[in-house]
């Protein structure tokens, strides 16, 4: 009888061990798949955090640009001091007595003894310089002439709105038309906040097309072209 009970005992014992087997294997696979769920959603999650921070940042850079643009103010260069030793300091003097010049360059003020100084003399302040880079293509048609050519600053500061115009005249010197272009070029912010493109950095060259419309039955004998640019802050 002891036995019969023993025997069972064991088979309770067994089921009760398998069935806590499966509900284990059935909770940790629950489990193990909710992980992965929560794992995807995560990485999601951080996928769009990152996408909406990218777009933050390139709305915010046209802003980022005109700040930094008001914080930079250079000093304007209206100074020149040539040294004893040779040395030429560039900058604008803002105060002068009888020992000394303080003058404000491009990394900070400088006190200088008129002891050590040679020569003071005005700047001559930095221009941009348009010109015609290469030869200009003359298309003929039957009521307009189209001009292309490029146009390179010499120059040592940037051209704002560059532009090209023609002159159209006939053997009389009359003038028959006249059109302009404007160059686009660099890209630039102003101080304003104003934003453009038509603006050539020195030693940059860029194309140019400009369509002139020719009156009818006009017989043009020769063209000007006349380049103009501004020169803003």
């Amino acid at each position: 009888m002891k036995k019969l009970i023993a025997f069972f005992t064991a088979i309770i014992l067994l089921t009760q061990l398998s069935y806590s087997q499966k509900k284990t294997i059935t909770v940790s696979q629950k489990f193990f798949e909710v992980d992965q769920d929560i794992e995807s959603l995560q990485k999601e999650l951080a996928d769009i955090r990152k996408q909406m921070r990218e777009l933050e940042i390139r709305v915010s850079i046209p802003e980022i640009r005109k700040e930094i643009n008001n914080l930079i103010q250079l000093p304007e260069m209206t100074h020149e001091i040539i040294l004893n030793n040779g040395t030429v300091v560039k900058g604008k003097i803002i105060h002068e007595d009888m020992d000394r010049v303080v003058i404000q360059t491009q990394i900070g003020q400088l006190t200088l003894s008129k002891s050590s100084i040679k020569l003071t003399r005005k700047a001559d302040l930095p221009k941009a310089n348009c010109i015609v880079d290469g030869p200009i293509t003359d298309e003929v048609h039957e009521n307009k002439r189209i001009f292309k050519g490029k146009i390179k600053n010499e120059g040592i500061r940037r051209a704002d709105f560059p532009r090209i115009i023609f002159y159209l005249y006939d053997e009389g010197t009359n003038l028959l038309a006249s059109d302009s272009t404007i160059i686009a070029g660099n890209y630039h912010m102003y101080k304003s906040g104003v934003q453009t493109d038509a603006t050539i950095e020195p030693g940059n060259t860029f194309n140019f097309e400009c369509e002139v419309d020719i009156p009818e039955d006009a017989k043009v004998s020769y063209y000007i072209k006349k380049i103009k640019w501004e020169e803003f802050d």
